[in-house]
């Protein structure tokens, strides 16, 4: 099933799959939108199953508490979540709308990429490892935007082609490239998470 929130200045179609059925799915995720920036938030639990889906979902709830926290202080504030939990690899980014600039952090194999109208497309890269509460500094880059810019960002559990990657970046519309994912049959490898957006 494939979710969908529509704001002023974000498009965006999401949808979730657990490895196996009946499983819970070990991923979460969090969107918002607000007049000054749209945030986005996806969460891998270490492992799969109920212990995985607790401590993602912590790392959630603490984004959707203090949303309006820059990057930096949100992910040292899912890492303080994650003590005592199997731990997580997170992916945070937010948009400025005003500045047109996105300010970004990830840890761990959560993919992030952007495409803007002129046709450049940004990967920012992500640090190795996990949070689990162990200390930690934390570093957000922040990179200009085009407005009309398409992003997916994705969980392990899907391995994009080339091909599928630039169908999905220059469809200018995320319900057609979720759904052209969805038919796709992607293979189940792992739980997924996948959230593709277009940021007017």
């Amino acid at each position: 099933m494939i979710e969908e929130h529509v704001h002023e200045h974000s498009d965006i179609s999401a949808f979730q799959r657990s490895k196996k059925a009946g499983q819970c799915n070990g991923d979460s995720y969090y969107v918002k939108e607000t007049s000054d920036y749209f945030i986005c938030v996806v969460a891998d639990g270490l492992g799969s199953g109920q212990a995985a889906r607790e401590a993602s979902l912590k790392a959630v709830k603490v984004v959707e508490k203090h949303h309006d926290l820059d990057v930096e202080s949100l992910m040292s504030l899912c890492n303080q979540a994650l003590f005592q939990t199997r731990g997580a690899v997170i992916t945070l980014f937010k948009f400025y709308f005003k500045e047109q600039k996105l300010e970004y952090c990830g840890i761990g194999n959560i993919r992030l990429m952007i495409s803007a109208p002129n046709g450049t497309i940004l990967n920012p890269l992500s640090k190795t490892g996990f949070l689990s509460g162990r200390p930690s500094k934390f570093s957000a880059k922040q990179i200009n935007y085009q407005k009309d810019s398409m992003f997916i960002v994705h969980s392990d559990g899907i391995d994009l082609s080339s091909v599928d990657k630039r169908i999905v970046l220059k469809a200018k519309d995320p319900r057609i490239a979720a759904r052209y994912l969805q038919q796709k049959g992607l293979p189940n490898v792992d739980d997924l998470t996948c959230v593709i957006g277009k940021i007017n």
